[in-house]
Parts: C-alpha cells; structure tokens; sequence
C-alpha cells in the first residue's frame, strides 16, 4: 500500500493517471508527436495544523516537489490587484460575489502558472497551460498539462490570444485548434474536480469527438469576436452554419467555394459585386446556392451572420487578424483559414489539424544526403515534381531510387512499365490519377507508374496509417541502394521516407 505524504484527497493519483491518459489520447487524435504531461498542484485554502500548505501530485520522481508552489497565495495577492476585473463592481451582492470568487481562483492558477514557467527543473520544449482550480476536501487544486513546443508550433497559429471588450474586461480567444482544445480539456478537468470523491470511479473515459467538436466549435467563436464583436448570432452558430451548409447538395453538386470572413465594410475588400438585401447565413439553402457564386478569385463576402455580396481582396495586414476565409472543399467537408495558411479542418463536422506542406528547404538539404551524385538542377526538379503533387486531392506516391530502371523490370507484372522519360509538373498532374507508385530515377526519368511495391513487414509499420504509407515504409527499409517514398496523403500532407534527423554541421 503506497502512502501519500503530500496528501490533498484519497483519490489524487487516480485522478491524475486518468486525467493523462485522457490528454494523451485527445491531443494525439490531433497530432501523434504529443505526449502530454500531467500533475496537480494543491494550495491549502483552510486553515488546518496537520495539512501541508501546498502539495503536489505526483509527489516522488518529479521535477517539481511541493514546496516549490509554497508562494503562490503571496503572488496570487500580487496579480489578483493587477487585474482590470477588479475595478469594475456589479449591481447585484451575489454576482459581485461570484465575480470575486471566479478572480481569486483565476489568480491561483495564474499564479501555479508563473511558478511554473520560472522552474528552473521545468523540462525543455513542454508548454504549460494551468486549469482554474476546483475545491476538494479543502485544497484548491488545479491540473497542469504540458505539451510539446516543437508539435504546436509545427502548425500554424494566430498571435493574439486576449481581446479587450472595454478597459475592464478582456476575454481569452484560442489562437489555434490545439490551444482551444486545451482550453476545452482544462475547463473539462476542473468539472471533474467538482465532483465528490474526484477518480474514485474508473472508467470515467474521456469522449475524444464530443470535445474536439466542441473545441472547434470554440475556435470558431473566437474567430468571429476577431472579425465583429456585435455577431452574436455568428459566434454562437457560425460552426453549425458551416457544417450545415458542407453537407447540403445544389442540383445534385456538392458545395465548393470561398466565403472571406470579415466586417461589413472593411477598406482592405474590393466589392464587386453587392446585394440590395443581405442573405442571412443561417438561411442555409440560400446561402449553399449563393455559393456556386464564389470562386478562387472572386469570393462571398460575410461578417458570420450575413452574406453582403461578392468581393475580392485589395490589401490586407495579416497581424491585425480580422480577416479569415471559410473554403468550401466538398461534401461536409470545409476549412477555416488566415492569409492562405490553413487553421482547421473539418469534416462530417469533426475538426482536425491540416496535414502542414512538406518543408522544403528540409527536402533539398536532404536529398545529397541520400542521393551522393543528385546535381543542384536535379534537387531543383524533384521539389517542384513534390510540390505538384502535394496539389493532387486523391494522393498519391513518387518513388525515388538509384535502381528505378531496373526495378521497373522487377516489378513489371504490378505496374505499368515505360519508356524512360522525363517528367515535369505539367505531366506528372497527368499521370497521378491511377492507383500506384511513380518510379523516378534521381535525374527525374520516370521509368514505371500504377507501381504496386513489396518489400518486408517492419516494426516501423503504423496501423493507424493507411496502405500507401505503410507499403512505402516496407519499400524503403528493405530497399538495398539509396531510395527515398515521398507519400501524399489523400486529407493533405506530406511524408518523407526515410524522415532524416537533421545533420549535425
């Protein structure tokens, strides 16, 4: 039987091994590279002769140690005062006393975050985000999630994270799917903290979809508070509107098209065209139909709550963050953008994280490295052929081999073998279309495509990837001269096989 010397409730660290495994499997459905980082910090708040003043769980083996949180009521005074909240006084005793309440539990955590941040143990590339604490038994205890710098900054983010609506009030808005996720998963652990006897039920599974959709749903209302504060309307149901409209047919097409989110009268829009009476968004069939209308060039234009006409973009300053585009992809399935770089993914109205364009400069660093004689004309040719690629909605796979020509004949009973010819970009587009692998040699001579490859199971398989991304993995591990898979997915994004670390120079 273990004994918790730091004891805050009898529960603690089932709570927390429950509250990790729940973070672990909600940030990885977004991005396999997190491992998140889970413990709870307890600050005493009654007085009491026999209970610690601050305690941490876990508390042996960790990089933080109780006593390490002993100050935070003292900084909590500092930062409660610094709060614009604090001079603004509500008419009615009881909210007055709600909003009080809600102030000083924000500056506990506020301050457990500091405390945090300044640790000099605190672990390299972890981000920490800090949940309002939740009374149980008579500490205020609050959970605290790392996650891993290098994967959310692999993803594009907005900047702004805070919106002033007066001089005291500012409210919190994600600056991306995965930071209002987090938010989601701290507001969701502070709820379960409320409960009595927090973690003595197992089983208490977290419901991966519900809170993604949910944290989608958040990301999108802090999108419209960026574009117009006053669309109540479109920050409550601009993601419903959006799922909605996706899945609706107009003569028996799906919906494609592009609808820029920005205020009525922006100067950085070009209007080319308005309408005498504004379409409500929420009239879904109208708005599906109008957006037949919009193209890549020509583009809807709405504030989240009305469709004012067609428009095209003049000049816009992409650090101001008001201006976004909703991009029509197919059936239930749209994008949420800023300044052509994807934000989110959504479809059958789940969200997910945009597989991100392959890095470029990473490939033609990379090549020499596995190709020893690829001149600089080739490295050139090989980008531009993945670049095109990448731009193929179905996926597709190039296979680049010092031994193509002699692997077409190899494997000529499973692919369509040719006549040595180069290919540019112009008539790869043509040739990705049919199921299979194109064989390249590094000079770009394509030399077979419909290619089917073989090669050995490996352990470096993953199951939750589909065939041509595993096919590639055994190709390349059990190929016996320099061979690279570049795999483009069907829902985007790139993979590079073999993924080199980079080089130590």
């Amino acid at each position: 039987m273990n004994t918790i010397k730091h004891f805050m409730w009898g529960y603690q660290s089932h709570f927390r091994s429950s509250q990790e495994l729940n973070s672990t499997r909600l940030f990885q459905s977004l991005d396999p590279g997190f491992n998140p980082d889970v413990f709870l910090v307890g600050v005493l708040d009654e007085k009491s002769e026999d209970r610690f003043t601050t305690c941490v769980e876990p508390e042996n083996n960790f990089w933080a140690v109780s006593e390490d949180f002993s100050k935070v009521p003292a900084i909590a005074k500092t930062i409660i005062a610094e709060y614009p909240e604090r001079k603004l006084m509500l008419s009615l005793p009881k909210t007055q006393q709600g909003e009080d309440e809600y102030l000083y539990r924000r500056s506990i955590k506020d301050a457990i975050k500091q405390i945090v941040d300044e640790h000099p143990n605190k672990p390299g590339n972890m981000s920490y985000s800090v949940s309002l604490p939740a009374k149980v038994d008579c500490y205020l205890v609050s959970a605290v999630i790392g996650s891993q710098e290098n994967v959310i900054n692999s993803h594009y983010f907005l900047l702004k994270n805070e919106l002033e609506l007066h001089e005291y009030l500012r409210i919190r808005i994600p600056v991306s799917l995965i930071d209002s996720t987090m938010l989601e998963f701290l507001d969701y652990t502070t709820t379960e903290l409320i409960k009595p006897n927090p973690g003595a039920e197992p089983g208490n599974i977290l419901k991966i979809e519900d809170m993604t959709r949910s944290a989608g749903d958040r990301f999108i209302s802090g999108i419209v508070w960026r574009v117009d504060q006053d669309c109540f309307y479109g920050i409550c149901e601009l993601f419903r509107s959006c799922n909605t409209i996706s899945s609706m047919f107009y003569e028996k097409s799906v919906g494609v098209g592009n609808i820029l989110l920005a205020k009525k009268n922006q100067k950085f829009l070009y209007r080319k065209l308005r309408f005498a009476t504004p379409v409500r968004l929420r009239n879904y069939r109208e708005a599906r139909k109008l957006l037949e209308l919009a193209s890549t060039k020509l583009k809807l234009h709405s504030d989240s709550e009305k469709i004012y006409g067609l428009t095209s973009l003049s000049s816009y300053n992409e650090e101001n963050e008001e201006l976004f585009e909703i991009i029509f992809q197919g059936h239930h399935h749209w994008e949420l953008s800023h300044s052509g770089k994807p934000l989110m993914g959504v479809k059958y109205g789940q969200p997910f994280l945009p597989k991100q364009s392959f890095d470029e400069q990473k490939l033609r660093f990379n090549l020499p490295r596995i190709f020893n004689d690829i001149s600089n004309t080739q490295i050139e040719n090989i980008i531009r052929l993945v670049k095109q690629a990448e731009q193929e909605s179905h996926g597709t796979m190039l296979v680049i081999t010092d031994d193509a020509e002699q692997e077409a004949i190899r494997l000529k009973t499973q692919c369509t073998a040719l006549e040595p010819c180069k290919i540019n970009p112009k008539l790869l587009r043509q040739l990705t279309p049919i199921d299979g692998a194109i064989l390249l040699s590094p000079d770009g001579i394509c030399h077979a495509i419909g290619v089917i490859l073989d090669g050995m199971a490996t352990k470096r398989g993953d199951p939750g990837r589909g065939a041509r991304y595993n096919s590639a993995i055994r190709y390349v591990e059990t190929s016996k001269v320099p061979t690279l898979a570049v795999v483009i997915s069907e829902d985007g994004g790139v993979d590079l096989i073999p993924n080199l670390r980079p080089a130590i120079l």
